[in-house]
């Protein structure tokens, strides 16, 4: 083992490595200890040159601030601080001088030093004389002396001298810094020259590795080689001691293993592929049994799709579409359909076109599945394929269609006609598809009795909100089970989250917080006694709440019970508010009409039984019978004001009207108001230029009278009251404003209430009966005008009445052989249902007029205003019936004219939000037009009708819907 690691080439590769580092490692330890003593060296050098720079500024600077004290001094005379100062500075540089003598080692920078020395003292005594000088005030003295002796010279001398000192030693810095540079870099030329002879070396010694390991490795693979191509052959290299020749040694020793080997194999080959082959076959067999497994599972998945639609799906057109789905998947069909035998022609599809699905549904009466229908069993029809279903192959297909009626008590409910491109449907297929069949039906007869049971549960849920009563429903547990909509507005006694159902400690405390807390205490006995069964003390309970406003609720119930078995109760709560209030008016207005009534015909009485029982003077005698003509005027309007409410409420009040001038009328009630009443102004603002109106000139007056009469009687004080006369929009407006004591907020809503009284002590003092306003509310009314209201309590009223100013419309000439604002447009693409509706329509009065595409009835409706249109949605032409229905619901002119849709499409929904009246599914009689647009045209109030969520014109629904 020694031995071998003494030739192995792991050995020589490690001595080689070895070596070859720690040359590097000498050389680097050399040239780092070098450069390292070069830069010590320098920064040495540098450090003192540094030192000499500062002293060299440091004397500079002394110098200048030395010659600025001087100069100031000289200049100002003054001895603080400039004297003082030129002392210091003065002892300062010959400190400086010092401490820089010793740094200096040229002979020029010590001779320079010297010489400095030498003018300082020069210009010491210059200084000295010029100070006695400056203490003799001698001016001239000093001109003299600055000029024979050079001062200013002198100083010019001393700074240059400084400056060049400090100019030599940077100078001197900077050679150095750069000599330094100059040797590093020098350094660095040789540490490079020094790396590359390294890689030489190391080239040459891997030269030398490589050929004695890599010459004999291309011999040992050249044999590897030989042998693997089945020739004997030596291996070379198995006498060497090293890797190489025990690699060789164990590659000899593997071939002569290998060649030993290779003869059991070669048996066995023929045996492993006798295996084979037959492996490949049960390969084949397999495949194909789990092609066959993943087509059934897929068919499984669908049917068992299909099962899931049929026992829980309850909507219409997703139990359609999954059926004809799944069925074409278990098919392993292309495509395929299934229509409702009913009037709406319910359908849902798969790989057809909605256009060809419209034109099967039209002629299903004329086509093969007729037969089907009419014998109630399957029928297959073959038929070349069409162009678009051989597609791009271009061969002659068969395309096989398939058509099972879908029987329910033996009739038929619905057709499924499926198709199959390229193949037949085989009897088993058939037979599936027939027991698939009575499925579907059973799933349809369940959908059908879902749809009457929640048809029923959704009429009596409307029959139950229509309900103006607020009902609930408990259980004999006190749960709550149904509320309708009247309880929760009314009320407000539902839950925000929807869920109604709530235990009753929920729900009663909900309820009890909208009691008022007098009669809380009453209502929860009564709800607790109900629910248990028992009877209460009075089977009716009346209750305040505490909303706001405050209602009255008259609460009653009903048992339920099912063979004779308590289950549960039913609360009724009924808004008696208004029938209370009324009783409240009832009782005020008979005491006000007691006081109205009594205090007149008591003056009748006491008056006529004066003038009966004594003889009189005749001018008291007048007296006395003006004063009971009066008070008879007064119960004579009183009774009147009895009879015209009755007869309004009655709709039996009779008006005949007349051109009247407003104006004139006012006026002639304002005189008589002058005459009466001193306390009171009454002037008339005219910012109008029409006064005339139609109606009925006596009641017209009696509403200026009773408006002008409230204006006196409630401003007691006086004021003016201001009659203004301004037209806009065609109507005009009249102003009543009075100074008096104006109504409060709360009573504006119920101010034309009949009997109605505001409850104020002010206004107890001032009589009436409370029925003028209303009685003046039913006259305006009746002459299509209104009333307005604006008050501010303590600060007067303005009442407004509001007369329309269109008297006459001018009628719009028709065009010959146009339908200007009559008749009915018929739009419809079949010339002969335009016919047959053509004549029932012409035969029940109505004049017509027919187009067959939408860009026709477009243009017919700029040029005529129908009274009504039929509307087809597939039409000749780029417009459909949608374009058409949409383009006149957002035209101002003809937006309220009503559409009857009538098309074969079953869209009712989509037709109702665009507005269509009516939506008639062909084929139809054309008497069921003709009802619906007869009743349409009668009815004007139900023109317009729309409900748009989805497009442009839906901003203008508010004002189409009332």
């Amino acid at each position: 083992m020694n031995r071998q690691w003494k030739s192995s080439l792991s050995r020589q590769f490690v001595w080689f490595m070895s070596g070859f580092l720690l040359l590097i490692l000498i050389a680097a330890a050399g040239l780092g200890l070098y450069s390292q003593s070069i830069e010590a060296k320098y920064e040495e050098k540098v450090v003192d040159l540094r030192q000499k720079q500062q002293y060299a500024v440091e004397l500079e600077d002394s110098l200048n601030d030395m010659f600025f004290e001087a100069r100031g001094y000289l200049g100002f005379r003054i001895d603080e601080p400039f004297l003082r100062n030129y002392v210091t500075q003065k002892n300062m540089i010959a400190n400086k001088i010092k401490q820089l003598e010793p740094e200096l080692e040229s002979r020029e920078e010590k001779e320079y030093i010297s010489d400095l020395q030498g003018e300082l003292v020069n210009y010491y005594n210059l200084f000295e004389d010029a100070k006695v000088q400056v203490a003799s005030d001698n001016t001239e003295g000093l001109q003299k002396l600055s000029q024979d002796q050079g001062g200013s010279n002198l100083v010019y001398d001393l700074r240059d001298q400084t400056r060049d000192l400090v100019s030599d030693v940077e100078n001197e810095i900077s050679t150095t810094e750069q000599d330094l540079v100059d040797r590093l870099s020098n350094l660095q030329m040789f540490f490079v020259s020094f790396v590359i002879f390294l890689l030489l070396i190391a080239t040459i010694l891997a030269g030398i590795m490589a050929r004695r390991i890599g010459k004999p490795l291309q011999e040992l693979a050249l044999a590897s080689s030989q042998v693997s191509s089945g020739e004997n052959v030596e291996m070379p290299h198995v006498r060497r001691s090293d890797e190489l020749g025990e690699l060789a040694r164990s590659f000899n020793l593997m071939v002569k293993n290998i060649q030993q080997n290779e003869r059991a194999l070669i048996t066995s080959n023929d045996a492993l592929v006798e295996q084979s082959e037959e492996l490949k076959g049960s390969k084949f067999t397999l495949e194909q049994n789990v092609k066959a497994m993943n087509v059934q599972k897929k068919v499984l998945e669908h049917r068992n799709e299909l099962n899931r639609s049929l026992a829980s799906t309850l909507t219409k057109s997703e139990l359609l579409q999954s059926i004809i789905t799944n069925m074409i998947h278990i098919l392993n069909s292309d495509k395929g359909i299934i229509v409702m035998l009913n009037q709406g022609k319910d359908y849902a599809s798969l790989g057809v076109s909605q256009e060809k699905v419209h034109e099967w549904i039209d002629h299903l009466l004329d086509g093969p599945g007729v037969k089907a229908i009419e014998q109630k069993k399957f029928h297959i029809v073959q038929r070349q394929a069409s162009i678009g279903e051989a597609g791009y192959h271009g061969v002659e297909e068969i395309s096989n269609d398939i058509y099972i009626p879908v029987l329910s008590d033996n009739e038929p409910v619905a057709l499924l006609c499926i198709t199959r491109i390229g193949g037949e449907f085989t009897t088993d297929e058939v037979t599936e598809l027939s027991d698939l069949s009575r499925q579907i039906s059973l799933a349809l007869d369940k959908l059908r009795l879902y749809e009457t049971t929640e048809n029923e549960r959704q009429i009596n849920r409307e029959i139950l909100n229509t309900i103006r009563e607020g009902i609930q429903l408990v259980d004999r547990e006190g749960t709550t089970r149904a509320v309708n909509d009247q309880m929760c507005t009314m009320l407000d006694a539902c839950f925000p989250d929807g869920a109604n159902e709530k235990p009753f400690t929920e729900w009663s405390s909900k309820f009890l917080m909208q009691v008022d807390l007098n009669d809380r205490d009453a209502v929860n006995s009564y709800v607790h006694d109900v629910i248990a069964g028992v009877k209460p003390k009075q089977s009716e309970l009346i209750y305040q709440t505490k909303t706001e406003p405050s209602l009255f609720i008259q609460m009653y119930y009903e048992h339920l019970y099912t063979d004779g078995k308590f289950i549960g109760s039913i609360f009724v709560h009924r808004d008696i508010t208004r029938e209370h209030e009324v009783d409240e008016m009832k009782n005020e207005f008979v005491s006000t009409v007691s006081h109205e009534l009594r205090t007149p015909l008591s003056s009748v009485l006491g008056f006529t039984e004066l003038m009966l029982s004594k003889e009189l003077k005749p001018e008291k005698q007048k007296k006395y019978l003006n004063t009971i003509y009066k008070e008879a005027k007064r119960l004579t309007s009183l009774i009147n004001d009895f009879l015209d409410i009755q007869r309004m409420e009655a709709g039996k009040q009779n008006y005949d009207k007349t051109r009247i001038n407003l104006k004139e009328m006012i006026e002639e009630v304002l005189d008589n108001y002058r005459d009466h009443s001193k306390l009171h102004s009454f002037t008339i603002e005219d910012l109008a230029d029409k006064h005339e109106i139609i109606g009925d000139g006596d009641k017209i007056k009696q509403v200026f009278n009773n408006f002008v009469s409230n204006a006196v009687k409630y401003s007691p004080e006086g004021g003016t009251v201001l009659t203004r006369f301004r037209a806009e929009n065609d109507q005009l407006y009249v102003d009543i404003r009075d100074e008096g004591l104006g109504i409060p907020q709360d009573a504006l809503t119920k101010l034309f209430t009949k009997f109605f009284r505001v409850d104020n002590s002010d206004r107890r003092q001032i009589g009436g009966t409370g029925l003028g306003l209303a009685i003046s509310k039913e006259i305006m009314t009746a002459h299509n005008g209104d009333v307005l209201v604006t008050s501010e309590l303590g600060k007067g009223s303005t009442f407004t009445l509001v007369f329309p100013l269109g008297i006459e419309k001018q009628s719009v000439d028709s065009k010959s052989g146009e339908l200007q604002d009559s008749g009915v447009l018929i739009v419809e693409d079949d010339e002969s249902l335009a016919l047959l509706l053509m004549e029932e329509i012409t035969g029940n009065g109505f004049a017509v007029r027919h187009c067959r595409s939408g860009e026709e009835a477009i243009e017919l409706l700029e040029q005529m205003t129908p009274e009504g249109i039929v509307l087809d949605i597939m039409l000749d032409g780029l417009m459909s019936g949608w374009d058409v229905l949409k383009t006149v619901k957002e035209t101002e002119r003809t937006k309220n004219i009503p559409i009857f849709v009538s098309t074969v499409s079953e869209e009712k929904q989509r037709g109702f939000e665009l507005g269509a009246k009516d939506y008639l599914i062909k084929p139809y009689p054309p008497k069921n037009l003709t009802k619906s647009l007869i009743k349409s045209l009668v009815d004007k109030n139900n023109n317009g009708k729309i409900l748009v969520p989805d497009y442009s014109f839906e901003e203008k629904e508010e004002g189409l819907s009332d």
